[in-house]
Protein backbone atom coordinates (compact mmCIF):
# COMPACT_ATOMS: atom_id res chain seq x y z
CA UNK A 1 0.00 0.00 0.00
CA UNK A 2 1.26 3.13 -1.41
CA UNK A 3 0.82 6.32 1.41
CA UNK A 4 1.06 10.37 0.62
CA UNK A 5 0.57 13.23 2.11
CA UNK A 6 -0.71 16.42 -0.18
CA UNK A 7 -0.08 19.25 1.75
CA UNK A 8 -2.32 22.02 0.04
CA UNK A 9 -4.79 21.59 -2.54
CA UNK A 10 -3.82 24.36 -5.26
CA UNK A 11 -4.53 23.58 -8.70
CA UNK A 12 -1.47 21.61 -8.98
CA UNK A 13 -1.90 19.46 -5.59
CA UNK A 14 -5.57 18.58 -6.63
CA UNK A 15 -4.83 17.68 -9.93
CA UNK A 16 -1.89 14.87 -8.43
CA UNK A 17 -4.95 14.02 -5.79
CA UNK A 18 -7.48 13.37 -8.50
CA UNK A 19 -4.67 11.32 -10.09
CA UNK A 20 -3.59 9.50 -7.41
CA UNK A 21 -7.51 8.17 -6.67
CA UNK A 22 -7.38 6.31 -10.32
CA UNK A 23 -5.18 4.04 -8.27
CA UNK A 24 -5.67 0.73 -6.28
CA UNK A 25 -3.84 0.09 -2.89
CA UNK A 26 -2.90 3.99 -2.44
CA UNK A 27 -3.97 5.63 0.48
CA UNK A 28 -3.47 9.81 0.54
CA UNK A 29 -3.78 12.32 3.51
CA UNK A 30 -4.27 15.77 2.69
CA UNK A 31 -4.14 19.05 4.82
CA UNK A 32 -5.70 22.57 4.12
CA UNK A 33 -6.52 25.21 5.46
CA UNK A 34 -10.09 25.96 3.34
CA UNK A 35 -12.84 23.97 4.58
CA UNK A 36 -14.47 24.18 1.68
CA UNK A 37 -11.51 22.20 0.25
CA UNK A 38 -11.19 19.44 2.53
CA UNK A 39 -15.36 18.78 2.61
CA UNK A 40 -14.92 18.54 -1.24
CA UNK A 41 -12.02 15.35 -0.81
CA UNK A 42 -12.92 14.08 2.67
CA UNK A 43 -15.11 11.48 1.32
CA UNK A 44 -12.69 9.56 -0.91
CA UNK A 45 -9.13 9.96 1.05
CA UNK A 46 -7.48 7.99 4.04
CA UNK A 47 -7.40 11.21 6.12
CA UNK A 48 -8.11 15.11 5.86
CA UNK A 49 -7.44 17.61 8.23
CA UNK A 50 -8.08 21.85 8.29
CA UNK A 51 -5.12 23.01 9.31
CA UNK A 52 -2.61 26.01 9.39
CA UNK A 53 0.66 24.30 7.73
CA UNK A 54 2.73 26.51 8.70
CA UNK A 55 3.47 25.63 12.55
CA UNK A 56 5.66 23.04 12.69
CA UNK A 57 4.22 21.07 15.57
CA UNK A 58 0.89 20.32 13.41
CA UNK A 59 3.26 18.57 10.23
CA UNK A 60 4.99 16.41 13.09
CA UNK A 61 1.84 15.66 14.62
CA UNK A 62 -0.18 15.43 11.29
CA UNK A 63 2.04 13.68 9.21
CA UNK A 64 3.05 9.84 9.87
CA UNK A 65 7.13 9.35 9.11
CA UNK A 66 6.10 6.37 7.27
CA UNK A 67 4.82 7.65 3.88
CA UNK A 68 6.11 6.87 0.26
CA UNK A 69 5.96 11.01 -0.09
CA UNK A 70 4.76 14.31 0.69
CA UNK A 71 3.45 16.86 -2.19
CA UNK A 72 3.47 20.18 -0.96
CA UNK A 73 1.83 22.91 -3.31
CA UNK A 74 0.44 26.26 -1.60
CA UNK A 75 -0.79 27.94 -4.50
CA UNK A 76 1.22 31.29 -4.48
CA UNK A 77 2.62 31.32 -0.67
CA UNK A 78 6.28 30.34 -1.75
CA UNK A 79 7.20 31.40 2.35
CA UNK A 80 4.74 29.25 3.29
CA UNK A 81 5.96 26.46 1.13
CA UNK A 82 9.54 26.85 1.86
CA UNK A 83 8.47 26.50 5.52
CA UNK A 84 6.52 23.78 4.89
CA UNK A 85 9.22 21.77 2.80
CA UNK A 86 11.69 22.12 5.57
CA UNK A 87 9.38 21.06 7.90
CA UNK A 88 9.04 17.48 6.27
CA UNK A 89 12.91 17.37 5.44
CA UNK A 90 13.36 17.12 9.54
CA UNK A 91 10.57 15.25 9.92
CA UNK A 92 12.11 12.81 8.27
CA UNK A 93 10.38 12.19 4.63
CA UNK A 94 12.27 10.64 2.31
CA UNK A 95 11.05 12.31 -0.92
CA UNK A 96 9.37 15.79 -0.97
CA UNK A 97 7.90 17.06 -4.19
CA UNK A 98 7.28 20.80 -4.17
CA UNK A 99 5.79 23.11 -6.69
CA UNK A 100 7.71 25.99 -7.54
CA UNK A 101 6.35 29.50 -8.73
CA UNK A 102 9.70 30.56 -9.96
CA UNK A 103 13.36 29.54 -10.42
CA UNK A 104 14.38 31.02 -7.19
CA UNK A 105 11.76 29.88 -5.08
CA UNK A 106 13.02 26.26 -6.67
CA UNK A 107 16.12 26.66 -5.67
CA UNK A 108 15.14 27.56 -2.38
CA UNK A 109 13.18 24.53 -2.11
CA UNK A 110 16.11 22.42 -2.89
CA UNK A 111 18.24 23.70 -0.31
CA UNK A 112 15.67 23.23 2.47
CA UNK A 113 14.80 19.97 1.46
CA UNK A 114 13.00 19.25 -1.51
CA UNK A 115 13.66 15.94 -3.28
CA UNK A 116 11.66 17.01 -6.34
CA UNK A 117 10.92 20.42 -7.89
CA UNK A 118 8.06 20.63 -10.06
CA UNK A 119 7.24 23.92 -12.53
CA UNK A 120 4.08 23.56 -14.03
CA UNK A 121 3.61 26.94 -15.42
CA UNK A 122 6.57 26.24 -17.42
CA UNK A 123 6.06 22.67 -18.28
CA UNK A 124 2.58 24.14 -20.13
CA UNK A 125 4.41 26.35 -21.54
CA UNK A 126 7.09 23.87 -22.85
CA UNK A 127 4.09 21.52 -24.02
CA UNK A 128 2.87 24.29 -26.02
CA UNK A 129 5.75 25.77 -27.09
CA UNK A 130 7.06 23.26 -29.05
CA UNK A 131 3.98 22.16 -31.06
CA UNK A 132 3.79 25.38 -32.41
CA UNK A 133 7.31 25.81 -33.63
CA UNK A 134 7.58 22.37 -34.97
CA UNK A 135 3.54 21.41 -37.21
CA UNK A 136 5.38 18.24 -37.80
CA UNK A 137 4.75 17.14 -34.30
CA UNK A 138 1.19 15.94 -32.58
CA UNK A 139 2.43 15.40 -29.38
CA UNK A 140 5.11 14.73 -27.06
CA UNK A 141 6.58 13.52 -23.85
CA UNK A 142 9.44 14.90 -21.59
CA UNK A 143 11.40 12.17 -20.40
CA UNK A 144 14.15 14.60 -18.80
CA UNK A 145 15.41 18.21 -19.28
CA UNK A 146 15.04 18.98 -22.54
CA UNK A 147 14.74 15.34 -23.68
CA UNK A 148 11.35 14.24 -25.28
CA UNK A 149 9.71 11.35 -26.31
CA UNK A 150 7.47 12.73 -29.86
CA UNK A 151 5.08 11.52 -32.42
CA UNK A 152 6.57 13.28 -35.82
CA UNK A 153 4.94 13.05 -39.15
CA UNK A 154 7.69 13.14 -41.56
CA UNK A 155 7.48 15.66 -44.56
CA UNK A 156 6.59 13.69 -47.84
CA UNK A 157 10.47 14.01 -49.29
CA UNK A 158 10.95 11.28 -46.68
CA UNK A 159 9.01 8.93 -49.22
CA UNK A 160 10.56 6.40 -50.46
CA UNK A 161 13.93 6.60 -48.28
CA UNK A 162 14.93 3.83 -46.30
CA UNK A 163 15.44 4.60 -42.52
CA UNK A 164 19.60 4.39 -43.07
CA UNK A 165 19.26 6.86 -46.26
CA UNK A 166 16.68 9.22 -44.16
CA UNK A 167 19.57 9.32 -41.57
CA UNK A 168 17.83 11.01 -38.83
CA UNK A 169 20.98 10.44 -36.15
CA UNK A 170 23.31 12.36 -38.20
CA UNK A 171 21.18 14.72 -39.94
CA UNK A 172 18.74 15.80 -37.08
CA UNK A 173 20.35 14.22 -33.87
CA UNK A 174 17.37 11.85 -33.15
CA UNK A 175 16.74 8.11 -32.89
CA UNK A 176 13.49 6.71 -34.47
CA UNK A 177 11.41 4.02 -32.06
CA UNK A 178 9.17 3.17 -33.96
CA UNK A 179 6.26 4.21 -37.06
CA UNK A 180 2.81 4.62 -37.99
CA UNK A 181 2.14 4.01 -41.75
CA UNK A 182 -0.14 6.16 -43.02
CA UNK A 183 -3.10 5.24 -42.01
CA UNK A 184 -2.56 3.10 -39.65
CA UNK A 185 -4.02 2.14 -36.14
CA UNK A 186 -0.65 1.56 -34.41
CA UNK A 187 3.07 1.77 -33.42
CA UNK A 188 5.20 -0.94 -35.20
CA UNK A 189 9.01 -1.39 -35.05
CA UNK A 190 10.92 -1.14 -38.12
CA UNK A 191 14.31 -2.24 -39.20
CA UNK A 192 16.67 -0.19 -41.06
CA UNK A 193 15.53 -1.39 -44.43
CA UNK A 194 12.04 0.24 -44.19
CA UNK A 195 10.99 2.14 -46.26
CA UNK A 196 9.09 5.75 -45.18
CA UNK A 197 5.84 5.78 -47.65
CA UNK A 198 3.74 9.25 -47.32
CA UNK A 199 2.40 10.77 -44.17
CA UNK A 200 4.51 7.96 -41.99
CA UNK A 201 4.20 9.33 -38.98
CA UNK A 202 7.86 8.15 -36.41
CA UNK A 203 8.18 7.81 -32.67
CA UNK A 204 11.39 9.53 -31.86
CA UNK A 205 13.90 10.48 -28.83
CA UNK A 206 15.89 13.50 -28.95
CA UNK A 207 16.43 17.04 -27.94
CA UNK A 208 13.70 19.34 -28.19
CA UNK A 209 15.32 21.93 -30.04
CA UNK A 210 16.93 18.99 -32.74
CA UNK A 211 13.25 17.22 -33.44
CA UNK A 212 11.74 20.73 -34.02
CA UNK A 213 14.60 21.04 -36.93
CA UNK A 214 12.37 18.32 -38.98
CA UNK A 215 10.86 20.06 -41.71
CA UNK A 216 6.73 20.29 -42.03
CA UNK A 217 4.61 18.06 -44.03
CA UNK A 218 2.74 19.18 -46.65
CA UNK A 219 -0.59 19.23 -46.27
CA UNK A 220 -2.05 16.84 -48.82
CA UNK A 221 -1.10 13.37 -48.56
CA UNK A 222 0.70 11.56 -51.59
CA UNK A 223 -0.44 7.82 -51.92
CA UNK A 224 2.97 5.91 -51.29
CA UNK A 225 4.14 4.03 -54.12
CA UNK A 226 4.30 0.22 -54.53
CA UNK A 227 6.44 -1.45 -51.64
CA UNK A 228 6.87 1.95 -49.75
CA UNK A 229 6.08 1.95 -46.68
CA UNK A 230 6.28 -1.60 -45.92
CA UNK A 231 9.01 -4.15 -44.23
CA UNK A 232 11.13 -6.45 -46.20
CA UNK A 233 8.99 -10.11 -46.11
CA UNK A 234 10.70 -11.43 -43.18
CA UNK A 235 9.26 -8.57 -40.50
CA UNK A 236 6.24 -8.59 -39.14
CA UNK A 237 3.20 -7.18 -40.60
CA UNK A 238 0.27 -4.56 -40.09
CA UNK A 239 -1.18 -4.84 -36.41
CA UNK A 240 -4.98 -5.72 -37.08
CA UNK A 241 -5.68 -3.15 -34.41
CA UNK A 242 -8.40 -0.71 -35.45
CA UNK A 243 -8.98 3.12 -34.29
CA UNK A 244 -5.92 5.45 -33.76
CA UNK A 245 -4.53 5.69 -30.74
CA UNK A 246 -1.77 7.94 -29.17
CA UNK A 247 1.56 5.64 -28.57
CA UNK A 248 1.46 6.54 -25.18
CA UNK A 249 -2.21 5.28 -24.74
CA UNK A 250 -0.44 1.74 -26.39
CA UNK A 251 2.75 2.10 -24.32
CA UNK A 252 0.66 2.29 -21.45
CA UNK A 253 -2.22 -0.86 -22.03
CA UNK A 254 1.26 -2.90 -23.14
CA UNK A 255 3.00 -2.36 -19.75
CA UNK A 256 0.01 -2.53 -17.64
CA UNK A 257 -2.03 -0.08 -16.50
CA UNK A 258 -3.72 -0.41 -12.99
CA UNK A 259 -7.66 -0.29 -12.30
CA UNK A 260 -8.92 2.67 -12.90
CA UNK A 261 -11.37 4.34 -11.27
CA UNK A 262 -12.85 7.92 -11.78
CA UNK A 263 -13.17 10.42 -9.09
CA UNK A 264 -16.63 11.31 -9.79
CA UNK A 265 -17.59 7.78 -9.39
CA UNK A 266 -15.72 7.38 -6.15
CA UNK A 267 -17.33 10.61 -4.76
CA UNK A 268 -20.45 8.84 -5.48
Amino acid sequence: MKQFAIIGLSHFGSRVLEELLQYEDVEVLIIDRDQRVIEEFKDVVAAAYIADVIKQELIEKLVPTTIDAAIVDLGDKTEASILVTNYLKKRGIKRIIAKAETEQHGEILSIVGATDVVYPNREAAKRITLPLISSALSSFFPISEGLVIAEVRLPDTFAGKTVIEADLRKKHGINILAVRRHGAAQFDFISPAYQFGSGDTVLVVGREADIATIPAPSDGIVQPPPNVGSEPPSAAGPSADTGKRSIFGRLAQVLGSPNRRSLRKRIR
